[in-house]
């Protein structure tokens, strides 16, 4: 029997359990077992579902230089950056990797 299987019978039966000692069916303490027996089987179904809701992101492709300096370029094309910076991040970009 694989755990979903045993969440969810022990999640029903102690909710049967609680509705049964709501109307007088079985006795109070019972009713607590069953509190408890749905809350670990809530617990336990919920136990897997953090690795099933992951969602795969796709690699980062890192910049290329060329790349890296066109954007730079547009930069300093638009005077966000100055001239100076920009032959500085160039040198950065063209003597790493």
């Amino acid at each position: 029997m694989d755990r979903y299987k045993i969440s969810w019978a022990c999640y029903l039966i102690g909710s049967l359990l609680v509705f049964g000692s709501w109307v007088s069916i079985v006795p109070t303490w019972l009713g607590w077992i069953g509190w408890l027996m749905a809350l670990a089987g809530w617990a336990v179904g919920s136990l897997g579902s953090r690795n099933q809701c992951r969602i795969e992101r796709p690699a980062v492709r890192p910049f290329s230089k060329a790349e890296e300096i066109a954007k730079l370029d547009l930069l300093r094309k638009e005077d966000v950056i100055s001239e100076e910076e920009f032959q500085a991040e160039k040198r950065r970009i063209l003597n790493e990797r």
